[in-house]
């Protein structure tokens, strides 16, 4: 969710605040001395003369700084109250689209059906290369069901480990997926990299589904939500983040 809050008061108009401060109340003191010095020059009775005089000026003096001093303080929480209505906002946005208005259907997504033992990494990528579909390489069985989703940051790291610990260049085009998967530092965060949802559901369900697996950015879409039915079409975190700006 994008969303920014207005800036603060910069430090020229606190400046300015500050110095009607000073000028309301040095001109209160120099009325009150005045009208005072009157009154008991005309003969006056000088309690008297204050007693009437100190509460208009002090209701004054009240208003001027409670309305310039208690300005900041409305515009903060203005502020507050419009940040939480673009949460608020952008919830219901998200909850107002079907994941099959904004999916990526399955026939424009590129993916791989081979078998993880079959499947070469290096191979794999500079098909994803060739077919300009972004950095993410969906796995599907034969028939269509979710295996994995790799992104290539996880391959690139895998291959750059291996050449690390002495692989020759033959050996590293011979890597599979199925290396990948055996490995001890990736291996275990390929178990559950996708969550999926129905195709009834909405970006807010997919949002929520993508949540709950903790490091998590695809979703697909399926007819009833499970993993054994083929999948329809394909949402990712990006999608879901831009569509929920307001």
């Amino acid at each position: 969710m994008n969303g920014s809050s207005d800036p603060p008061q910069s430090g020229k108009y606190l400046w300015h605040r500050d110095l009607l401060a000073l000028i309301v109340v040095v001109a209160s003191l120099l009325g009150v001395a005045l009208l005072s010095a009157l009154g008991i020059h005309k003969g006056g009775d000088a309690k008297d003369i204050l007693t009437m005089v100190l509460p208009v000026i002090g209701t004054w003096v009240g208003t001027v700084l409670a309305f310039y001093f208690g300005k900041e303080q409305l515009e903060a929480a203005n502020r507050t109250v419009e940040s939480l209505a673009r949460q608020l906002t952008s919830e219901e946005k998200l909850r107002s689209i079907k994941v099959t208005e904004k999916m990526i259907p399955r026939a424009e997504a590129f993916v791989v059906t081979a078998e993880p033992s079959d499947l070469k990494l290096l191979e794999a990528l500079d098909n994803l290369d060739k077919q300009k579909k972004g950095n993410r390489l969906p796995i599907f069985t034969a028939t269509g069901q979710p295996r994995y989703v790799i992104h290539r940051s996880t391959i690139d790291r895998f291959i750059a480990k291996k050449a690390a610990a002495g692989m020759s260049a033959e050996q590293l085009k011979a890597l599979t997926m199925t290396d990948l998967l055996q490995d001890d530092e990736f291996g275990k965060n390929l178990q559950k990299t996708f969550a999926i949802v129905s195709k009834a559901g909405t970006l807010a369900d997919a949002k929520k589904a993508m949540e709950s697996l903790g490091w998590c950015q695809d979703v697909f879409v399926t007819e009833a939500g499970t993993s054994d039915e083929s999948v329809l079409g394909w949402v990712t975190n990006g999608i879901i983040e831009q569509n929920s700006r307001v």
